[in-house]
């Protein structure tokens, strides 16, 4: 009865929520800028490991969801490439949030 494609509904809501994480990220990085320190550029705000790391989970989720979709082999296996390079660059500006590196 139910002819809802629940495979779709997950890879489709994976890479919305990894936009919304990307653009959440954006935004706090902007509002944390103008609260805290009014004369860092935003460029300097989005250059910090911690945003990075966000930004780099955003990406990391809406390139799964890409990776998720069904598509020819070669768009699965180069978004999920993308993918593994998010993860590795979300897991080492974490690293250097962690440690208090500018």
């Amino acid at each position: 009865m139910s002819d809802i494609d629940w495979f779709g509904v997950v890879y489709n809501a994976l890479w919305i929520l990894g936009l919304a994480v990307a653009l959440a990220a954006v935004s706090y990085a902007d509002w944390r800028r103008r609260l805290v320190q009014p004369r860092l550029t935003l460029r300097q705000a989005l250059a910090q490991p911690s945003f990075q790391a966000a930004w780099s989970l955003g990406l990391l989720f809406f390139c799964a969801g890409l990776a998720l979709s069904r598509g020819p082999w070669w768009q699965t296996v180069a978004w999920a490439a993308l993918a593994l390079a998010f993860l590795y660059l979300g897991g080492s500006a974490l690293l250097h949030a962690r440690r208090g590196a500018p």
